[in-house]
């Protein structure tokens, strides 16, 4: 059964650090292989299906039998129970090569040390990588998404503390013994669903499917960055209450307006009064794409174009408040952040 080999741990150096500089420690877990089973009369995700109905990966949501969304099985108990009344079932061992888990690695260092210029010395992300199998019974059809309270009591819980800045899952996708594919999803963020109060990102390594970018003339997997800058602005205005005075003003996307966000060109001549979301490179008055007009997702600078600097440098370099000694957990901010609940003694801090 996976599971019982021990994880490989990559554990951060001490370093010494300058005033107002904050080191913040980021734990990357990186689950290879990864086991998750399906099973069900009719069940489709990726090119895994089964069934009358979904056997060519086209059925429709009530075409699931039992519906959707199935849970994930244990291997163990494909036997029992109502799992063995079943007409199928498939179980994947989804593998990233060595290859692969060294180029993540690569990646997230490379983010960590461009942070750190960025930042003007500020923000230090100590990087700390756990390599190690996992069998995950979270998984629900036809998506694959590994969420927070699907993994963290199972897993990361013991793994992790409310030392803890950011959280990030890493997966792949693929079973390369029987070429079967998940389903494809590049990153998610939650904000406040996270691991003991520390910012919480699931990332699929799939460079098939999802946008790598150049920056600092360096090719990255674009999730890698994209989810990282969700839960530090998250963070910045909720743990660590950064004004922002753009936070409401969120794009209207069904009449393509762009609501309170002023200008291109226009508004608070500091930049440090606001944290652009990093799906908002349109909307961001001060960045050299703003349009005011289309929606996020067409950032003709997201990466090193035509000289100009990527939108990532952009966001720190301009917005991140060089006077924070940033804090990303919640369970460590001395703050009561529920009412009725004393500092750092929501459910999620140990």
């Amino acid at each position: 059964m996976i599971g019982s080999p021990s994880p490989t741990y990559f554990h951060p150096p001490t370093y010494t650090f300058p005033p107002m500089q904050t080191r913040s420690l980021f734990k990357v877990f990186i689950l290879s292989p990864l086991t998750v089973c399906l099973v069900g009369n009719e069940y489709a995700s990726g090119n895994v299906c089964a069934g009358t109905l979904c056997g060519d990966c086209s059925c429709e949501w009530n075409d699931f039998d039992p519906p959707a969304p199935q849970a994930g099985v244990p291997p163990e108990k494909l036997d029992e129970s109502p799992y063995d009344t079943y007409r199928y079932s498939t179980c994947l061992k989804v593998t990233l090569s060595p290859e692969e888990i060294d180029d993540i690695i690569a990646d997230m260092n490379l983010v960590s040390e461009l942070v750190l210029t960025w930042s003007d010395g500020t923000l230090d992300l100590q990087m700390d990588y756990t390599i190690l199998p996992h069998t995950y019974t979270g998984f629900t059809a036809p998506d694959f998404v590994i969420g927070p309270f699907e993994i963290d009591d199972e897993l990361l819980n013991p793994l992790s503390s409310t030392k803890t800045d950011f959280v990030y899952v890493v997966s792949g996708f693929r079973d390369p013994s029987l070429d079967l594919e998940l389903a494809a999803w590049c990153g998610s963020s939650y904000g406040e669903l996270s691991v003991h109060g520390a910012g919480y990102s699931y990332i699929q390594y799939n460079r098939g499917a999802c946008n790598s970018v150049t920056v600092d003339g360096q090719l990255i997997y674009e999730p890698l960055i994209h989810e990282w800058m969700h839960n530090l602005d998250w963070a910045l205005y909720y743990i660590n209450q950064v004004p922002d005075i753009y936070q409401d003003g969120w794009p209207d996307w069904e009449h393509w307006q762009p609501a309170s966000w002023p200008a291109c060109g226009t508004g608070s001549t500091n930049s440090q009064d606001w944290f652009p979301s990093v799906d908002l490179c349109e909307w961001d008055p001060d960045w050299l794409d703003c349009t005011n007009t289309v929606s996020a997702g067409v950032c003709l600078h997201a990466g090193d174009v035509g000289g100009q600097i990527s939108w990532y440098e952009h966001v720190i370099a301009a917005h991140y408040p060089r006077d924070l000694l940033f804090v990303g957990n919640f369970c460590r901010d001395t703050a009561r952040d529920y009412p009725g609940i004393s500092a750092d003694s929501y459910w999620q801090c140990p």
